[in-house]
């Protein structure tokens, strides 16, 4: 696939992204005020700016020596910092017309809870990362593109007890969102420390066709693994910082 046309298909698809975001926030426009408006939107386009960067096929920004690597690196800012983004840009009315259904409601309220949201994410995390759906997925960048998404979308759920929008399907008090990010943050810790201790590679490159985030080198699988291991889970655990510091304050007052 060249170059124009994956720049083109991830044109296309951010344009569609913002286009429903529009439409959502355009039916509760007259309900938020001006402040509420410019903060969503803000949060929203940086979100959906870092997502982006994280559907980028990843031989591109490093070259195919460092694929993996970079390939880590998008999977972070995924799930560390544009799924959290975009979940802060969606305001409390844009769910409304899910909250009237009460099948979408009942289902949206089992689905965010701490432990259906946390084991739901990890469940696509690591099953993408499985030997057999890794191999497949780096054959075609239309599929590492749907998994990409999938991840996106897993993390925005796994964000939900943290930054809920919508207060039918509430947050964690602040004691429980400290320790629910600590064990968020488990899982990128768990699977850098899998790639970078092994002596061989995981991922058998010889079993790829378009090789668009395997391992390229073991130095490049124990990179990547670093990378995922450290950077990965700071992202947790300063918010589970600023989210201790808040709760400690309200403590003072």
């Amino acid at each position: 696939m060249s170059l124009e046309r994956i720049g083109t298909i991830l044109g296309i698809g951010m344009l569609a992204a913002l286009g429903a975001y529009l439409v959502g926030i355009g039916a509760v426009y007259e309900r938020l005020s001006a402040a509420r408006r410019r903060a969503h939107l803000g949060w929203f386009l940086l979100g959906l700016s870092l997502a982006g960067l994280g559907f980028i096929p990843s031989p591109i920004p490093l070259g195919p020596a460092y694929r993996f690597t970079v390939n880590m690196i998008q999977f972070i800012v995924l799930t560390g910092l544009a799924a959290p983004l975009m979940l802060m840009g969606l305001p409390e009315p844009f769910f409304d017309p899910f909250l009237r259904s009460g099948p979408l409601r009942g289902l949206g309220l089992r689905l965010t809870r701490p432990i259906p949201a946390y084991l739901t994410a990890n469940l696509v995390f690591f099953a993408w990362h499985t030997p057999i759906l890794f191999e497949l997925a780096s054959r075609s960048v239309g599929l590492w593109a749907f998994k990409q998404g999938l991840f996106l979308i897993a993390s925005m759920l796994a964000w939900w007890p943290v930054l809920s929008p919508a207060r039918a399907w509430p947050r964690l008090s602040e004691p429980g969102q400290v320790l629910y990010l600590f064990f968020l943050a488990m899982p990128t810790t768990l699977l850098g420390a899998l790639f970078t201790f092994p002596d061989t590679r995981i991922y058998n490159p010889t079993a790829l066709g378009f090789e668009v985030c395997a391992p390229a080198s073991l130095e490049d699988q124990r990179m990547a693994g670093l990378v995922m291991w450290v950077p990965g889970a700071l992202i947790y655990l300063g918010a589970l910082t600023v989210v201790f510091f808040r709760w400690f304050g309200k403590g003072e007052t």
